[in-house]
Formats: structure tokens, sequence, C-alpha cells
């Protein structure tokens, strides 16, 4: 099941693997799968590649992993689409009356995990770590990943704490933010990190977003995930019907 004369990465294909049994049923929700040892023997493949395709399932929210228990399939979850202006957030916060602000927390070169260097196209990433806050009051933790390749000297930007990150890039590299693809779901916060920054107790249940947006010649400007308040942020949807 494990094509090695694929261009395709192997971790890649086991998490597809791995899916179909999800999604078939054969891997039930609340069913434990394999341990690492017993997916290594069973697809002959190595400890690595068997990490990565349960992160990239992990981070599709179809299983989660317990310190010391393994991991398990989640319930799925029904899709709803919707559309959303992208509009930087300082313009919508600003609109409904909040002053947003903005602490740079890292802003580093990093090797990007397998599952964000497949959605920005590369490996070598710019991450920037964000604390955002409305009127003082921190509601927002966003971790951006861009490709270096776009944006090298953007690790040396001393503003991102006073600009918008769309405006800067638009500004600085004539980078226009015109489309997205954005998931929100309600998730539970098992990182110890984010949960102190947040403000929240570990295994609290918040509003998370992951989303890739591409400029006007839709090219990968960004992958991120961003962290709300639970207690801080409300989701408006305007619904306009078909006829």
């Amino acid at each position: 099941m494990i094509n090695r004369a694929s261009p395709i990465p192997l971790y890649f294909q086991l998490a597809e693997v791995l899916k179909q049994e999800i999604q078939s049923g054969a891997l039930a929700v609340g069913s434990k799968l394999p341990t690492e040892n017993e997916l290594c023997e069973q697809y002959d493949v190595s400890r690595s590649v068997v990490r990565q395709a349960l992160q990239s399932l992990s981070q599709e929210n179809l299983i989660e992993t317990e310190r010391g228990r393994g991991a398990f399939v989640l319930e799925r979850k029904v899709p709803i689409e919707m559309a959303q202006l992208l509009d930087p957030l300082q313009e919508s916060m600003a609109k409904a009356g909040f002053k947003l602000t903005t602490r740079v927390l890292k802003q580093e070169l990093i090797t990007a995990p397998a599952y964000i260097a497949d959605q920005i196209g590369e490996s070598d990433a710019i991450f920037l770590e964000r604390l955002r806050f409305a009127d003082g009051i921190v509601f927002l933790v966003v971790r951006n990943y861009l490709p270096f390749s776009r944006t090298p000297d953007l690790l040396a930007s001393q503003d991102l704490d006073e600009v918008s990150l769309y405006r800067h890039l638009a500004e600085r590299y004539d980078i226009v933010a015109t489309t997205g693809k954005r998931q929100v779901e309600l998730a539970k916060l098992n990182d110890q990190r984010t949960a102190s920054l947040l403000q929240v107790e570990l295994g609290s249940y918040v509003l998370f977003n992951r989303e890739v947006t591409y400029d006007q010649n839709r090219k990968v400007i960004e992958y991120y995930e961003s962290w709300h308040h639970p207690d801080r942020t409300r989701l408006t949807i305007d619904l306009q019907r078909r006829y």
C-alpha cells in the first residue's frame, strides 16, 4: 500500500492510507490506532515517517494523541462553507470599535514541519508568533509560516508590532492577499505554551483557525494557525439565500 517508487512522500502516503481507514469505518470513532512501532513494522517505514503521518492526521483533526496512551480516532465534523471578506484584522476590529495591539514573540527562520512545508511549497519558513490584544486584553495567539524565498528580509523587519502583516507585504513586496481557504472549529487545547499565552486552562476548548492565503497571482503567501480566547471572541456570519 506504500509505493516507494512514487515521488509522493512516504509519510503522506501513510497518512492517506490511515485516513481511508478512518473514513471507511475500518478505524472507528474512539478506536485506538496501532502504536508507532506497530505502524513501522506493518508498513516497513521509519519512526519519523510514522510520526509525520500522525502529525498530519492530527492537524486535520482526524485523530487525537494522548500522552502515554496513544492516538485515537476523533468523531468526524460536518463541514459548513461560508464566505468572508479577507480584510486585515486591524480594520475589521476598528469597525467594531476595538483597538488592536500586537506583540511579536518570535520572528525567525525555521525548518517547517512536513505538513506546513506541503502548504507553503518549501521547507524554509519565516515563523512569526504573535500575541494580539483587543483594548489591552489578550484574545488571540497567531502563528504564521511564510515561504522564506518570497520575503527573506521579513526576518529583519522591526515594525510588525505596529503594522498589519498584509499591509506590510503589499507595501514592501507588492504581495497582495486576495484569497484564502480557512477552517474554523472548536478544538481542545493541549499545548501548554498556547494555553499560557491565551490565559486559559490546559484542555480548554477554544476557537481554532487554520488558513492558507494566496496573493493576486495565486501564489501561496502564508499558512497560519490561530487560537481565540473562548470568552472573548464571537463569530458572526452574514447569510444570503440563493433563489
